[in-house]
């Protein structure tokens, strides 16, 4: 009997045990962050990447203009001037003359075609709009066709903006205190420059293309997507798209020549193959890709050394040159009429010591 008794204490003591275990749990699972679950909401299912990082907000330049280096904004814009003229004539080549541009009214400038979001902008270039744009320029005007990512060094814009201001008949008064108050008050940051930063292939002015590499210009603002281009060194996979080798041998090099003006802003075409910012371009069908002495090739390109530059291989590369050498800095999106490819293949074929044999 009392063994009876001793098992219902035991048992009694088991149970209430058990229940303080249970309630403990319970209470933990209620009032503890349930950290999968966070982590789910946060990331995606099973804790993914955090969301990307906002871009680093715009900081202000005006502050900086009295003190810019000149001479340091010249060096900078010397990639600007393959795509622009920054000359009193004011003449337009891929992007719009530059002359006079800090007070001048967006897409204005005579005989630009200009995109429509540009145009739809319609306000003075000021240091401060200037700013913006070199920082960022598909957030200031979305849809401009200007594909040159921007200028990050607050102290590069601003010496690039105290350069363009001198190019100029009538020179932009330098900011004022207040000015320069309401400037900082609006974009409400701190005046520091980004430390280490760098300008990307080089500084572009505004309303007009990128700094482009390796090959032909970027189309600037107002430039048609499908202008032609002279090509750059590469090769890889074919992307899809209407052969023009076939058309080549019937094209009309007077049309390729002229299809092949706004290159010039980029490569040499003449028999003295200077190199500029895309590699001379004297003699390229035949030759080996990466082959031009003296210029920095891409790692991509290098990769395709010793590869010949036949017109199949043209003609891949100038459908769609990222498509061809995944990796390429060429910003220009390719030819997308065969018959103008053609025309392009055609007259380069001519330019060169030793023209290669016409297709049949």
């Amino acid at each position: 009997m009392s063994s009876l008794e001793g098992n219902k204490i035991a048992a009694a003591i088991l149970v209430g045990g058990m229940i303080t275990l249970s309630v403990g749990i319970l209470t933990d699972f209620i009032y503890r962050p349930h950290h999968s679950a966070q982590a789910a909401h946060e990331g995606g299912e099973g804790g993914g990447a955090a969301p990307a990082a906002k871009p680093a907000p715009l900081e202000p330049v005006l502050g900086l203009i009295a003190t810019a280096d000149v001479a340091k904004g010249e060096k900078i814009a010397q990639k600007c001037e393959s795509c622009h003229t920054v000359t009193a004539d004011g003449k337009n080549k891929v992007g719009p003359g530059l002359y006079g541009v800090i007070g001048r009214v967006s897409g204005t400038h005579p005989d630009f075609a200009y995109s429509e979001p540009m145009k739809a902008h319609a306000k003075p270039w000021t240091f401060a709009d200037l700013n913006h744009f070199l920082t960022r320029p598909k957030e200031f005007i979305p849809g401009t066709k200007m594909t040159f990512p921007g200028l990050p060094n607050v102290q590069d814009r601003a010496d690039l903006l105290a350069w363009l201001d001198k190019q100029s008949a009538n020179p932009a008064p330098l900011p004022t205190p207040e000015e320069i108050a309401a400037e900082q008050a609006a974009l409400k940051t701190e005046e520091a420059p980004a430390e280490g930063a760098a300008p990307a292939e080089g500084a572009a002015p505004a309303e007009g293309a990128a700094a482009p590499a390796e090959g032909a210009a970027a189309p600037a603002e107002g430039a048609a997507p499908a202008e032609p281009a002279a090509p750059a060194e590469g090769g890889a996979a074919a992307p899809a798209g209407e052969s023009a080798v076939a058309l080549i041998a019937a094209a009309d090099p007077a049309v390729g020549a002229k299809a092949a003006a706004k290159c010039k802003a980029c490569h040499d075409l003449t028999n003295t193959a200077k190199n500029k910012v895309g590699p001379a371009l004297w003699g390229v069908i035949g030759r080996n890709h990466a082959s031009v002495e003296g210029f920095a090739y891409s790692d991509v390109m290098k990769g395709m050394a010793g590869h010949p530059w036949n017109f199949e291989e043209l003609d891949k590369f100038l459908t769609n040159p990222k498509a061809y050498a995944p990796g390429t800095k060429m910003a220009f999106p390719g030819i997308k009429k065969p018959e103008e490819r053609a025309a392009l293949m055609r007259w380069l074929r001519d330019q060169s010591d030793s023209p290669v044999a016409l297709p049949q």
